[in-house]
């Protein structure tokens, strides 16, 4: 069976603003990342625009339970990190299927506003997007390059 979907279909999904998954560096998920997606972008780098929010999904297939999740994001500039500020580093908050305690193997989706200060310099940089189970280890990592404009 080959599914074939209609033209009208597709115009809906693109007037909706469905995301396309971005291309992403894994930094060692022990999780299984089905996809990431950051608002308007696809192919780094990302160009954020300083004084917006940018959204962060990502699908994840949970390798090992936790009662908690903890979100961690920081630039990297010049070899150096910098904690991104206004991430809500409770995970948990913000799970849109799943939820915590986490368990083995269970389909979690994660979704996360970014603020992009007015005040960041306007500077090419690494974002690294951490997500860590109750033993402080990696369940999810990604480094994507974006350019803050």
């Amino acid at each position: 069976v080959i599914a074939v979907m209609h033209p009208s279909f597709l115009l809906l999904a693109a007037l909706l603003g469905v995301a396309s998954p971005t291309f992403v560096q894994d930094c060692g998920s022990t999780a299984e990342v089905e996809e990431v997606r950051i608002t308007d972008c696809d192919i780094p780098p990302c160009i954020l625009e300083r004084g917006k929010d940018i959204i962060v999904d990502i699908d994840f297939i949970n390798a090992k339970a936790s009662t908690t999740l903890t979100t961690k994001v920081f630039g990297t500039i010049s070899g150096v990190d910098i904690p991104w500020t206004g991430v809500v580093p409770d995970a948990c908050t913000t799970l849109v299927a799943g939820d915590c305690p986490l368990e083995v193997d269970e389909n979690v989706s994660y979704s996360a506003v970014a603020p992009v200060l007015n005040n960041y310099p306007t500077v090419s940089v690494i974002v690294r997007w951490e997500l860590e189970d109750d033993d402080g280890e990696t369940t999810v990592c990604f480094m994507v390059p974006a350019q803050l404009v």
